[in-house]
């Protein structure tokens, strides 16, 4: 999904489409208010699918390596999804230089390994959370 975002959704084709639906739900932005909005809309969207690419890096990891329940399992597979998503970032980035349609910028580095950081920290906090319900709730079962 990055690869082909990379490929064909440049900043001048997402303009046009949020253009198309700010036009279909009948509101108006000044030129210099659409600007910002697209920006922000486009920057979220790095920290949304990094994000998600990181997520899945680590689901993928931790079956991968959970042939028993380790110490730091979660820590090590934390930490190999996170450089997965900033290999995949540095490379869609250097791509994205050699295309005349795009700007290349490690800011967006920033911003992937952001969503990244901020997803798997989300993720592992509740996933703690749910590990102790799940124990204080089997622990009140009365036998």
């Amino acid at each position: 999904m990055i690869a082909y975002e990379s490929l064909r959704l440049s900043s001048a084709v997402t303009g046009t489409y949020l253009l198309d639906v700010l036009r279909w739900l009948h509101l108006k932005l000044s030129a210099a208010g659409f600007a910002e909005f697209h920006h922000v809309l486009r920057k979220l969207g790095h920290v949304t699918g990094y994000g998600i690419l990181s997520l899945l890096a680590f689901r993928a990891w931790f079956h991968t390596l959970s042939d028993g329940e380790g110490k730091g399992l979660r820590i090590r597979c934390a930490a190999l999804a996170l450089m997965t998503t900033l290999l995949t970032a540095v490379l869609d980035e250097w791509h994205q230089s050699f295309d005349l349609a795009r700007t290349s910028s490690f800011r967006d580095v920033g911003f992937d390994m952001a969503g990244g950081i901020g997803f798997l920290l989300a993720a592992l906090f509740v996933f703690r959370l749910w590990r102790t319900r799940a124990v204080e709730e089997f622990e009140a079962v009365p036998v």
